[in-house]
Formats: C-alpha cells, structure tokens, sequence
C-alpha cells in the first residue's frame, strides 16, 4: 500500500462542536498517505479557526474557504483539488474507525475493484462501542450493484457518499447538484454507472451521527428536492440505455411519493404543512394512485405497501392519525 495516496474531501459548516472529534479520527488514522482536504463552507461559528488549527501541525492537511454555497458546492470544491490515487469523503461531524483507510485500501487491493463500499454505525457519542459481526465480503459486478443501490430485493440504503473508496480516475469529473438536498443519490448512481466491480463489505469503518435530540424534526420545501433527484436519476438511466436501470429508478421514483407523504405526516408542523404544501400533496398522492399497482407488485416491505393502500384511500386521515402516534412509528421514518 505504500506510496499511494487517499485524499479526503472533508466540507465544514457550523460544527465547532464536532468538528475535533472528525479530524481526530482522519488525522489519526493507521494509513498515513493521506490528502487531507478541509473545505469551510462559510462558517459563522469557530469551525474555521479549530479547522486552521488542525492545518498548522499537520502539513498533509489543506484548508480552503469559500462564501456558504452548500454541501455539494463544498465537496466539488474539494474534487477539484484532490491529488490522491483515491477519493474517500466524510461529513464532520462524524468520525472513522482508526484503521478504515487501511481497510479498504487493502481490500481494494485484493478483489481488484474501482469502489469499496463498507458498513457504517449510527451513534449518538463516541463512548457508544462499536459492533462488529464477522466480517463478509462480496463483489458485485455494475449490474447487480445496481439492484441493490434501488432496493431491488434488498432495503439496504447504498447512496451514501461517505462510507466507500473510489478510486480518482473513475469519480474526478462527478460533480454534485449544488442547491439541492439528497445530492449524493444522483452521484452516487453516477460513480456506479462507471465502475465494473465494486466490493461490499460489512466491516464497520464509519460512525455516522445520530443526533437523538432532534429525532422527530421538521418538514420544508427543501424536502421535496427528492422529486428533482430522483427525476434526474430515471434520466440519466434513460441516457444509459439500461431498460433495467430505467425500470429501476422509476420504481424508486414512485416510492418517494409514499416517502414524502410519510414524512409530511409525521414531522412538526402538521396542520400548517397540509395547508402549504397542500398543491404538492394532492399530486403526490394522485400520482401514487396512478402507480399503485406497479408499487403493490414490486418487492418491496409489507408496511410500505399498507401505507400506500391508506395514502390513496384517504391520505389526510391516516395522516392526522400517524401524527398523533408518531413517537411511536420511527420504523416508517426515511
């Protein structure tokens, strides 16, 4: 592994809190060839200075700041910048398992495949442990990737940037949609259309935050920048040319009508929401009309489809109902 270089795209905004624990765990890492690469996207808190802090006793690190323009306006400027043999991200205020470069590099290596996808654990400190059943690893080849990256026979969510290693000659002219949220579903399906063979593995190499104190959340219009992406998606797999991965996003962009219906039901704010989003609600749920039985008829969980029967029954009342109980319906959440 020597003599090869990882860069790492880190964005920053407003983390302060957070920020330490990131760095520590990319700093600190077993593989050493790194490119470290900070981008503040406009910060108003100290994240810039503990940022530059960090830059001062580590020359592997570089620190860019540029005006707030965003998660994907952030990580395209640190792509422009990287230098490394490979591309690995992370969000600040999560943090690496001390040997996860060395990992998938090493496994890289062994399969001989453009992109490593490894586990990730959802935790709210850093005191919360770590679990780790044996390790299995598996290469796929684009086509059977595909069909796990649109939940085709599984529900394991594969967009995510962070948790995988991509080598640079297959990602370095993906760019993210900047001013839009979910931006990682359509780069992700971007970097997956040019790889041939990519290895999944178990192996826990990501902490991801999960911050308990705002689990219920709220709902905005930039929720439904999942209707755009998942657009872009079904037309980038017509450009393809794939019949498979044109039926595939299409399915997936149907299921994201029932995904949004959900999350409006069970956010805050629920009777000033169905008032402002009442147009887009009426054609979410009109166009799961339309879909239902493609949606009925696909693999996808039993509780999925119940919800949609009820959504296209009577959506503002099973609605009202699952915002009365929603404490108690996390499992329908995303």
């Amino acid at each position: 592994m020597a003599n090869r270089t990882i860069s790492v795209v880190i964005p920053i905004y407003n983390v302060e809190k957070y920020l330490p624990r990131c760095l520590d765990s990319v700093v600190n890492q077993s593989y050493r060839d790194l490119q470290i690469i900070l981008v503040n996207d406009g910060s108003s808190d100290q994240s810039l200075a503990i940022a530059q802090a960090y830059a001062d006793k580590d020359e592997r690190i570089e620190l860019i700041s540029q005006e707030n323009q965003g998660l994907s306006a952030a990580r395209n400027t640190g792509m422009r910048l990287v230098k490394g043999d490979y591309l690995a991200f992370v969000d600040s205020d999560d943090w690496l398992e001390l040997d996860a470069f060395s990992y998938l590099l090493d496994a890289m290596d062994r399969y001989q495949v453009d992109m490593v996808v490894a586990g990730l654990q959802r935790k709210s400190s850093t005191s919360q442990a770590t679990e780790q059943a044996p390790i299995q690893e598996q290469v796929f080849n684009q086509e059977d990737y595909m069909r796990r990256y649109f939940k085709i026979g599984s529900q394991t969510t594969e967009y995510y940037a962070w948790n995988k290693l991509y080598k640079t000659d297959l990602v370095k002219d993906i760019t993210y949609p900047v001013g839009l949220t979910s931006e990682d579903v359509l780069a992700t399906f971007e970097m997956v259309l040019k790889a041939q063979n990519i290895l999944v593995s178990n192996k826990v190499i990501y902490n991801y935050f999960r911050n308990d104190a705002g689990i219920t959340g709220a709902f905005s219009a930039k929720d439904f920048d999942l209707l755009t992406i998942w657009d872009r998606v079904v037309e980038l797999a017509q450009a393809k040319g794939n019949s498979d991965y044109v039926a595939y996003a299409k399915l997936n962009r149907y299921r994201i009508d029932m995904t949004l219906l959900t999350r409006i039901a069970v956010a805050d704010g629920w009777r000033e929401n169905r008032v402002t989003y009442a147009k887009l609600i009426k054609q979410m749920v009109n166009d799961l009309r339309i879909h239902k039985k493609i949606l009925l008829q696909a693999d996808i969980p039993f509780t999925r489809k119940i919800f949609i029967r009820a959504f296209v029954w009577n959506y503002f009342l099973v609605a009202q109902v699952l915002n009365i109980f929603r404490s108690k319906l996390q499992f329908i959440r995303g």
